[in-house]
């Protein structure tokens, strides 16, 4: 309920002329939800990965967004995404160290909200999917919060979880080892090579294999529909 109140303020705001069209065009989109017994071959997945300043989601800004889209089970690298993002700040030296990515690299990056409104043309309507996903739907969140006064519409989808319950079963909440789930992890469990580790495209492709896989456990299990997917 409190979804659909905030889904229809925006909106109003929409025909007030208060957004941007292509804002108010991705708003749009969720006129009619996705429904809960649609079969998953039908559904267009997104899978995506953001680099970031650092890790405070209050603080931190994005410094490049990466995704690659899933019809089904089937990963279309023609149906990709990757942008950077200009911005002043790149993080300390540890978060360098993990994203690699240079000051004046970003120099050459879009504004923000130009990349955010090209990735909310590019997602549409579809389910996102992320390994730890709260962090970059959050941060996503965040800019469209700051620019839009809105958030993301989509149904979402967390693999670490995901993987959990399949399997750990219906505990799958419950402790587990430090690590078990991190993303490298799970792509040595499931026989996927590391590339371009700690990009945001690599690190969707990555993902988007790793889902891709889970997906195929899941079928066996009975996931068939968006409903079972999504466990609503």
């Amino acid at each position: 309920m409190l979804e659909f109140a905030r889904k229809m303020q925006v909106s109003r705001r929409c025909k007030k002329g208060l957004l941007p069209e292509r804002v108010c065009r991705y708003v749009s989109l969720f006129d009619h939800p996705l429904r809960r017994d649609t079969p998953l071959d039908e559904v267009r997945f997104v899978i995506f990965d953001t680099e970031t300043s650092g890790f405070d989601l209050a603080s931190d800004r994005i410094l490049s967004i990466g995704a690659v889209a899933m019809k089904g089970s089937k990963i279309d690298i023609a149906d990709s995404f990757e942008v950077l993002l200009r911005q002043e700040a790149i993080g300390g030296k540890e978060a360098i160290s993990v994203h690699g990515i240079l000051k004046r690299e970003l120099v050459e990056g879009l504004d923000e909200d130009e990349a955010i409104c090209r990735f909310l043309d590019y997602l549409g309507n579809g389910v996102i999917v992320a390994h730890h996903a709260d962090f970059d739907i959050g941060m996503v969140g965040k800019v469209l919060s700051r620019r839009y006064g809105m958030k993301l519409f989509n149904e979402a989808l967390d693999t670490a979880s995901f993987a959990k319950r399949l399997e750990k079963g219906p505990y799958y909440n419950l402790a587990h080892k430090s690590g078990e789930y991190r993303l490298d992890n799970l792509c040595a469990r499931y026989g996927i090579r590391l590339h371009d580790r700690h990009t945001s495209s690599g690190d969707a492709y990555l993902t988007a294999q790793l889902f891709q896989r889970l997906l195929a456990v899941g079928r066996k299990a009975g996931i068939d529909t968006v409903g079972k997917l999504l466990l609503k």
